[in-house]
């Protein structure tokens, strides 16, 4: 009953892209580009492993994430980060890589991943565990010598 489906679902694809032949050829080419272009602007920016620990072993970064603090400085060390608003404190938690190379962020129980991504505009897409895609946060940053002079 299997190959029977099968041959009818092939006969029937067959016989509607003879009809449609022209247009379903021009509506694959669009589909192709819309996922190279898509592709392209996703990986275009974004720092690699390597760069992101570099990056995060030398800047601080502001943003406005969407807890509750407004905007906010991380200063990441070697296994932990700082939270800091208005030169004090707000919250200390841990961050690693995953085994792909990815930034993992903690807060509390949850975990996010972050994709820095530098350029004429800065942004940080973080995404939630359970979620496909994540959001983009403008950010700027700054040497964290310079923010550790100015909070003093």
């Amino acid at each position: 009953m299997l190959s029977n489906l099968t041959k009818l679902l092939t006969v029937l694809i067959l016989l509607l892209s003879f009809i449609n032949y022209s247009s379903a050829d021009s509506k694959i080419d669009n589909a192709v580009d819309q996922t190279t272009e898509f592709l392209k602007s996703v990986s275009k920016r974004g720092l690699t492993k390597k760069q992101t620990a570099e990056f995060l072993n030398n800047y601080a970064i502001t943003l406005k994430d969407e807890r509750t603090d407004g905007v906010v400085t991380y200063i990441f060390d070697s296994d932990s980060y700082k939270r800091y608003k208005d030169g004090v404190i707000i919250s200390e938690d841990g961050w690693r890589f995953s085994n792909l190379g990815a930034l993992r962020v903690f807060s509390g129980d949850i975990r996010l991943t972050w994709k820095i991504k530098i350029g004429k505009e800065n942004f940080i897409v973080i995404k939630p565990k359970f979620q496909p895609i994540g959001k983009e946060y403008p950010f700027t940053y700054q040497l964290k010598k310079l923010f550790f002079e100015k909070i003093q």
